[in-house]
């Protein structure tokens, strides 16, 4: 991943590395670091436990001259410790669908969200794991303060499908 991640930069000028530490004991912020990644979303296994080891980590990105960003399987909770907590952190990594697959209260998951346009919030599980049409999927997350979606694709057509879409959803 590091290897192609290199190789996007040096031939897309408008390419922009974010990424998510590892779950385990050893987060991987070093191999994020090394890629230039501008945002770096602490994993869910670490945010979703909302603790020092979270807040750990954030000062530990944050401190090494990338913004930090919490990515959550746990929005509304997680968000809210953030809110309390770590007030400098603006940037997340949600669950967000038409579905309201792993988002929790939906409505008030999307009332956070529309009601914080001082936050970015970039949407993960965008199609619910192969639920949605990509079309109803982008045209939900461009409804709302979503700046940004993590697409998980499998094969060349699906990435050039799914990506024409999304591009076509959100850059209204």
């Amino acid at each position: 991943v590091c290897k192609a991640t290199k190789i996007m930069k040096e031939t897309h000028n408008d390419y922009v590395v974010t990424g998510s530490t590892l779950p385990g004991p050893n987060p991987n912020v070093d191999d994020l670091i090394d890629v230039e990644a501008k945002v770096i979303f602490v994993h869910g296994a670490y945010s979703d436990l909302k603790n020092e080891t979270l807040l750990k980590l954030l000062d530990d990105i944050s401190s090494r001259g990338v913004i930090p960003g919490v990515a959550t399987h746990n929005p509304l909770s997680t968000i809210q410790y953030i809110f309390e907590n770590a007030p400098d952190v603006k940037a997340f990594l949600i669950p967000f669908n038409a579905n309201g697959f792993m988002m929790g209260d939906k409505l008030a998951l999307e009332e956070l969200v529309d009601t914080n346009k001082d936050y970015y919030f970039m949407a993960m599980k965008t199609l619910d794991t192969g639920r949605l049409e990509p079309k109803k999927a982008f045209e939900y997350v461009s409804q709302h303060n979503i700046c940004a979606v993590a697409i998980g694709m499998v094969g060349v057509e699906e990435a050039q499908i799914s990506t024409k879409i999304a591009l076509n959803a959100l850059q209204k």
